[in-house]
This record gives C-alpha cells, sequence and structure tokens, in this order.
C-alpha cells in the first residue's frame, strides 16, 4: 500500500480569525475552492493551440469554473503571475478549502513544483501530485533513473555538459534535450541528430540555451502512446490509451485531435502491459490524482519505452490528450472535471 496524501499532519501553529482558514482539518467540509493558474502562459498556449478555433479561448477555466459552481462551491481564480513576494503574502488572507491546480509558473526549472511546495507549507488540500513527485518528473535526467531502477524500459540516454567527453560508438539518430521540462521548451525535429558534428552543434546550443546539462537520447521509431490515469491507490482507471500522431515535419504536436486514435488499435497482450505498467509507475513514484504517460513502440523491438511522464497533465478543452481519452469512456469534459474532484476530495478524507 501507498501513503499519498500529505495533508494528514496536525500542528498547533495554525492561525485563527482575520480568515485564516488554511490549517482546516482534512474532515472540513469543502465550500471553497481555488482554480489555481498562470493568465499570462494560458493565454500564450491558447493563441497556439486555438489558431484557428479563436472561439475555444477561455472555454477551459470557464468549464471548469461552471463544473464547480454547478456543485454548490464557491470558486475564485488564483492567478499565479503575480510578483512572488506580493503573491505569498496574500495567500494567508484569503478562504479556500481545496485547490484545484492547473498552475504553471513562469520560473523555467521546476516551474510545476512551486505551487504544490508553497500549498504544502501552508497545509493546503490540493489537486494532484506533491512538489517532490513534479520537481522529479521534470527532471528527464532523474526520472529516467527512477524508472530504470524500477525496471521500466527506457531508450538509452547519457547527460552532457561542457568539459566531458562525448561516449564512444553512438548509435544514430540520437535526440538532444534540455535535461529540464519546462512549459517553454518544446521537443522539434531540429533536435534530432545524425551524425558528431550536429550533436555538437546542438549540445552547445542546447546548453548556451538552459546552462544546464543536457539530455541525449537514441531516437527511437516507432509508435508514440499516451496513457491518462485518474484515481488513487488500488482504485486506479487507466483511460483508453491514445495514438499519437506528430506533424511529420516538425514533430511539434498541434493537436491531439489532429489525426489521433482513441482508444489505440492494440493488441489485447500489449494494452494489458501498457495499462499495468502505467499503473505500476503511478503507485511506485506516489502520485496523486492523475497523470499521463508518453512512451514508443520501438517498431524494431516491439517494446514500450518510456520517455515523458506527466504529473500534471494539460486540461485544455478540445486539445489536450487527457480529456481526449477520459472522453472515451462515453464521458465528456464537465464528467472529467467533475471526477477529478471527488478523487481529490476522497484522497484528503472529505465525503460530504
Amino acid at each position: 500500500m501507498y501513503s499519498f496524501c500529505v495533508l494528514q499532519e496536525k500542528g498547533d501553529g495554525g492561525k485563527e480569525g482575520e480568515g485564516y482558514n488554511l490549517a482546516k482539518a482534512v474532515v472540513a467540509i469543502i465550500r471553497n475552492i481555488w482554480v489555481a493558474y498562470s493568465q499570462k502562459i494560458f493565454e500564450e498556449r491558447e493563441e497556439v493551440f486555438y489558431q484557428s478555433r479563436q472561439n475555444m479561448k477561455g472555454k477551459s477555466l470557464h468549464l471548469i469554473e461552471e463544473v464547480l459552481r454547478e456543485k454548490d462551491f464557491s470558486v475564485e481564480r488564483l492567478n499565479m503571475d503575480k510578483p512572488l513576494q506580493e503573491f505569498v503574502e496574500s495567500l494567508p488572507r484569503r478562504d479556500v478549502d481545496l485547490v484545484f491546480n492547473l498552475a504553471v509558473r513562469a520560473s523555467e526549472i521546476y516551474d510545476q513544483a512551486f505551487l504544490p511546495s508553497l500549498l504544502d507549507a501552508l497545509r493546503v488540500p490540493y489537486l494532484g501530485s506533491n512538489a517532490t513527485v513534479h520537481s522529479l518528473c521534470l527532471d528527464r535526467s532523474l526520472i529516467k533513473l527512477s524508472l530504470r531502477g524500477i525496471g521500466i524500459p527506457c531508450p538509452s540516454s547519457f547527460v552532457w555538459y561542457p568539459g566531458i567527453e562525448l561516449p564512444e560508438s553512438l548509435d544514430y539518430p540520437l535526440i538532444v534535450k534540455p535535461r529540464f521540462r519546462t512549459h517553454f521548451s518544446p521537443i522539434a525535429m531540429n533536435c534530432i541528430v545524425n551524425n558528431q558534428d550536429e550533436l555538437i552543434e546542438k549540445l552547445d546550443l542546447t546548453f548556451s540555451e538552459t546552462h544546464e546539462k543536457v539530455l541525449v537520447e537514441k531516437y527511437l521509431h516507432g509508435r508514440e502512446m499516451v496513457i491518462g490515469i485518474i484515481g488513487n491507490g488500488d482504485n486506479l482507471t487507466v483511460l483508453p490509451i491514445l495514438e499519437v500522431k506528430h506533424d511529420e515535419e516538425t514533430m511539434i504536436l498541434q493537436s491531439y485531435l489532429d489525426g489521433a486514435t482513441c482508444p489505440a488499435p492494440l493488441q489485447e497482450d500489449q494494452q494489458i502491459m501498457l495499462e499495468g505498467m502505467a499503473a505500476r509507475l503511478f503507485n511506485e513514484l506516489n502520485m496523486r490524482d492523475y497523470a499521463s504517460f508518453h512512451l514508443i513502440l520501438d517498431q524494431k523491438e516491439n517494446i514500450p519505452f518510456f520517455f515523458e511522464i506527466n504529473s500534471l497533465p494539460l486540461l485544455y478543452y478540445r486539445h489536450s490528450a487527457f480529456p481526449q481519452m477520459y472522453e472515451a469512456t462515453g464521458m465528456d469534459y464537465k464528467g472529467m472535471i467533475a471526477r477529478l474532484l471527488e478523487v481529490a476530495k476522497e484522497r484528503i478524507g472529505d465525503f460530504a
């Protein structure tokens, strides 16, 4: 059995009065919910995601708030774009029982770990995994070490930084990635290298842009799959698996609606294997509430290689993979939001 909730600790250092209810016991009834997000990042993403569908802008947040209000919660938006000191100082003066966390803060590495770490310090319940899990999943190097440690196949890789020698007898093509995943670092075709000269050039460029170690992986040819999970502990639901189709020229996914297939056409033994591996990873990593796993079914070896884990899946309406996988179960977007709220409430002990 695994423990997912970090909110059980009780202390006597909480403040009373002045609207300060951040240290409520987990058995308290949830009435006030914040929807945490970065307006700047949301608008930037929607500008890209909905270039040809302008009427979709703002739809995701609107539907989330609509679901919460239909369930008689008081809902307030928590915009993460304020200056850090102003943002932190404002939290104790606000009334909140649960944070519906969609927040990525524009702070480069570990950007989505910031709010969970702050909420844990204030003992505020929230949707999704904690800061430790987010930080691990954002570090491409550490997550691969973790996966290999529990026997999960990953593409062969090495970490480079100036001053170290390249391994001998490299098997091209390779793909060069920043060590840390951020909201502004998409992986594209120009990250793939086919010889040592291209590799050295790309390594120098990536390091100069990030000033961090660079991850180099074997580029695998195969079918890309996304597996979504919702729930906690022994009560997990693995969503229908989605097969991705990238733009062949750019390798950047324009929308999971474009050419994606869900459920993916898989043999029964493949589906059982992938679902079992994803559920195992979810629990082994102490993830909470929901997550998605990206893998390649290698066309040579016909086995899955995991290469990205998203502990904070995007929930953009009519765009993101997670909502599309959920809707393949026969439920709609609003049903997904209601279910996410339900699993978070169950985890923190509110059965009202």
